[in-house]
């Protein structure tokens, strides 16, 4: 019996996710030693991050001359203005993606580099602005770090089959048959299971097992993952999709697809095997009754052994590791994770811990741990970091936990730093009482925040998960909790800050009525639908949440270092910001170092204000331009105030299609032509907008006239205001400083 597991495109790419390598552990244990893990997800990333295959989209995308069309017209519709943020972005910053994107590969990767502020900074943005162009490839669709979409919905089962062999939209279709397909013919297993975590995966798992069946009709493909536990009953009532996947395991893996693997290995059926849905040779689809989980200290240490631990975009491997499953509280009325994952809470034993720490970190070399947890658990807080400095595991680690004031004491938290605790994320939801008691959230605002300043204190990273829209929340109660954040911003340095979403599997769901909620949206034909837009009889509407979250978004953004400038590439990538916190030495150090704004200097302290009228100002040699007909600026205030209203989950509308694109299209008013200049700076990566005339008087930057030259093309009243554009100028790196370097408003020393 030959098994494969794979884990398909998108997800993030800083490290593996630990579905596989715990699962491949477990069928090994059991005796199926020939099985095999690939990661598509990260081997998609390479494949489309090379040189080749950018330069590949480059061709097509101007090949397509959509912006030249979009130029010719007169307004620009809320779809247009999409387009042509996407097409214009891949025609300016297209040339330097394909030569920059091997070496912006390897500063993510490299032990040094990585920790050189500037070359990250300009590494993301490269990565960023590359998907982009492969976005505009396949547009409609979008692909980033963060998420995939198309046209197809992933709420609706016909959709996602639509999707999946959309050969104009679907760019993992060209991957599969390029690299995976090659891969398992080579391998020719049995089973294939395919994990799908997110709602990004779908399209491509589904594209994936289409292919593998043209292949193989005799392959046996199943799915599982945490997305399988949202919607496999669902699927279970659409019998066709079962001529493209064989079976679905729901919740833990491990045993289901163990006695899977059992069961085709001895060629019979899957009758009594817990856990699964599948279809009778009838036709019938059999949803199987649910067993008791497995207990967790049976389970072996996850086994990372197939993976390309090279590919990853990162300089360490930061080795994820379950100590526990399930939630311990599993009381909020909101999340539903502790049902879809469980069942039931289970706790590794502190003994099981160490001896699996010891062995990962032995066998992979890495001092850095993630454990993907729901909480750590009250006595873990206080066993675990004793457990670690007893064992001398010298070891860098992080994790989500619970508010408990009690267990959190000064001593406790001083123990969790020196046992090598850098990050801890907090759920603080709300600083109103009335709002976490109606949660069942199990805590309170002020006991809570003391245990965020002790944490902090300990020289601990806290980030804290906040909610807005909770139904009945009013809109006093929402800027209660700004203030009360604002108020002791200097006790944590992240925020996760998201609106309530009504999902069909929560507490608040079943019990519409004790939460006020007078109204559920079904929509027509998404029968995979997981969450839903609601009104309520008392406090915020919907609309009124969504504004009130934006606007404490941006309070926290310009109060918060973490989420200013450069840094919010930190903040979306969990990972390298722990690896910035591991290598400062703690979060006092990096606030000081890596993330602190310090103001560039001019020419000794000068501005460019105070500058000599002998000055000769030179335009950055590496800018890169675009005349456009319509202003970018514009385009991108437009698309941003056009989504402001909507309240369906983000995923949900990272690509808009369907009755909300057509509203959208109907009630955003058309923009008009009005020219612009789009710059790239090819030091930085960063992309801007400027008029024609300051980009007129930009470009009349050689050096060979001075300040004095330049200042006398316009009216003496105009001076102070045009070297206060100079001055910005500079420090935006458009324009090089007096000593000759090009700038940025704000630079960083490596920690």
């Amino acid at each position: 019996m030959r098994i494969a597991l794979v884990f398909p495109p998108q997800g993030h790419f800083t490290q593996p996710y630990l579905a596989l390598p715990a699962l491949q552990a477990y069928l090994k244990q059991e005796g199926f030693a020939d099985t095999h893990v690939i990661d598509a997800n990260i081997e998609a990333y390479e494949y489309f991050l090379s040189r080749e295959r950018l330069g590949v989209a480059l061709e097509k995308v101007r090949a397509k001359g959509c912006l030249a069309d979009l130029e010719q017209r007169a307004t620009l519709g809320y779809a247009d203005m999409s387009a042509y943020r996407g097409f214009s972005q891949a025609e300016l910053s297209g040339e330097w993606v394909v030569e920059g994107i091997e070496e912006a590969k390897a500063v993510l990767r490299d032990p040094e580099r990585f920790y050189d502020r500037d070359a990250y900074t300009r590494s993301a943005r490269c990565i960023e602005q590359a998907l982009a162009l492969i976005s505009a490839e396949f547009a409609p669709s979008y692909f980033a770090p963060h998420g995939f979409s198309m046209r197809h919905s992933v709420q609706s089962t016909d959709q996602i089959l639509a999707g999946a062999v959309d050969e104009e939209g679907n760019p993992f279709l060209e991957f599969f048959r390029q690299v995976t397909l090659p891969q398992l013919q080579e391998l020719d297993p049995d089973l294939v299971g395919i994990s799908v975590t997110f709602t990004s995966q779908a399209i491509p798992a589904v594209a994936l097992a289409i292919l593998l069946k043209a292949w193989k009709p005799s392959l046996h493909i199943t799915f599982g993952g945490g997305l399988m536990a949202y919607v496999g009953k669902k699927l279970a009532l659409r019998p066709e999709l079962f001529d493209v996947i064989d079976s679905i395991v729901l919740l833990e893996g491990e045993l289901p697809l163990t006695r899977i693997a059992r069961a085709l290995d001895e060629r019979r059926g899957l009758a009594d095997i817990p856990n699964i849905i599948y279809r009778q040779p009838a036709g019938e689809v059999v949803i199987a009754p649910e067993a008791e989980p497995l207990a967790i200290d049976s389970l072996p240490p996850p086994d990372f052994s197939g993976l390309p631990l090279d590919l990853y975009f990162s300089p360490e491997f930061i080795i994820p590791l379950a100590i526990t499953r399930g939630c311990y509280w599993g009381k909020c009325v909101f999340c539903t994770l502790h049902k879809v994952i469980g069942p039931g809470y289970r706790g590794r034993s502190i003994e099981k811990v160490v001896e699996d720490i010891r062995y990962l970190k032995d066998k992979w070399g890495s001092r850095r741990f993630y454990f993907p947890i729901e909480d750590l658990p009250p006595n873990m807080v206080k066993r675990l970091p004793e457990a670690i400095l007893e064992a001398g595991l010298d070891i860098d680690w992080w994790c989500d936990a619970k508010i408990e004031p009690e267990v959190f004491t000064d001593e406790v938290c001083a123990n969790l730093a020196q046992a090598g605790c850098k990050r801890l994320a907090f759920g603080f939801e709300s600083a109103s009482e009335r709002v976490l008691e109606l949660m069942c959230k199990g805590s309170a605002p002020e006991p809570g925040m003391e245990v965020i300043r002790r944490v902090h204190a300990a020289g601990i990273s806290v980030t804290l998960y906040v909610m807005v829209g909770f139904p009945t929340e009013t809109e006093d109660e929402a800027r209660e909790t700004l203030s009360m954040l604002l108020a002791n911003r200097d006790s944590f340095e992240e925020v996760s800050l998201r609106v309530f979403y009504l999902d069909d599997m929560s507490e608040v769901y079943k019990r519409p009525e004790e939460f006020a909620i007078a109204g559920i949206v079904d929509e027509p034909g998404m029968d995979l639908q997981v969450y839903r837009d609601f009104s309520t009889a008392t406090g915020m509407t919907r609309a009124r949440a969504r504004r009130v979250y934006l606007e404490m978004l941006e309070r926290l953004k310009s109060n918060l270092p973490v989420f200013q400038n450069d840094n919010l590439l930190y903040h979306e990538l969990k990972s390298h910001y722990f690896l910035y916190l591991v290598r400062a030495g703690g979060v006092e150090q990096l606030m000081k170092g890596a993330f602190a704004p310090v103001l560039v200097e001019l020419d000794g302290g000068l501005a460019a204000g105070e500058l000599d009228h002998a000055w000769r100002p030179r335009r950055n040699p590496r800018l890169s331009s675009l005349p456009l007909a319509f202003d970018r600026d514009e385009v991108d205030r437009a698309l941003e105030r056009a989504t402001d209203g909507l309240t369906l989950p983000r995923y949900q509308f990272d690509l808009i299609g369907g009755a909300v694109l057509e509203q959208l299209n109907s009630s955003v008013s058309p923009l008009a032509a009005k020219a612009s200049v789009l710059l790239h700076n090819g030091d930085t990566g960063e992309i801007s907008c400027l008029s024609p005339d300051a980009a007129a008087l930009l470009e009349s930057c050689t050096g060979a006239a001075t300040l004095a030259d330049i200042l006398g093309g316009y009216d003496a009243g105009a001076e102070h205001e045009m070297r206060a554009f100079l001055d910005e100028l500079i420090r935006a790196g458009l324009l090089q400083s007096p000593a000759g370097i090009p700038s940025t408003q704000v630079q960083g020393a490596t920690p």
